[in-house]
């Protein structure tokens, strides 16, 4: 990882709010991988993210079904949620690569197969004992430290710590 940085969310309805705000820097082929405990806020943000593509989609947990897709008018959205998945086989198994490169992908729980990509954003979720959250930006590869860059543009002056 190379480039990073942290942003409070004091709020659900906050973290809905940031991932809204900068969905508009993703396109189809970016890979997300949300990492955090459980009621950390994984899926609020893409709630937040598929609000923010104007999607009228219903955005739910896909812990049972393992992934969903949401359509929006610029790049289809494909979540994924990884929990219930054990190893690398099962999770190649799932035969979602080839979705890939045409959806923006945001995977829950996807931090145990990361070896899978070469490049990808990490947003780690961590909850600081109240309600807010810390949500940790870093970067795996060259494309996402300049989205890095660009976050930290659309995000200006929000509460960056």
């Amino acid at each position: 990882m190379s480039e990073e940085f942290r942003i409070i969310s004091n709020s659900e309805e906050e973290t809905r709010k940031i991932s809204q705000k900068i969905f508009q820097l993703f396109h189809a082929g970016d890979t997300v991988i949300l990492d955090g405990d459980l009621g950390a806020g994984k899926t609020y943000f893409v709630k937040g993210f598929v609000e923010g593509s104007h999607s009228k989609d219903l955005v739910s947990s896909p812990t049972f079904s393992i992934a969903n897709f949401y359509r929006t008018d610029t790049a289809e959205i494909l979540h994924i949620d990884l929990y219930r998945i054990s190893n690398i086989d099962e999770f190649n198994d799932l035969g979602l690569y080839d979705y890939f490169s045409q959806s923006i992908v945001l995977i829950e729980w996807g931090k145990k197969f990361a070896q899978c990509f070469e490049e990808y954003l990490l947003i780690s979720f961590e909850i600081n004992g109240d309600n807010t959250r810390t949500l940790i930006f870093a970067s795996q590869g060259d494309k996402y430290d300049l989205l890095i860059d660009e976050i930290k543009k659309v995000l200006k002056g929000d509460e960056l710590c």
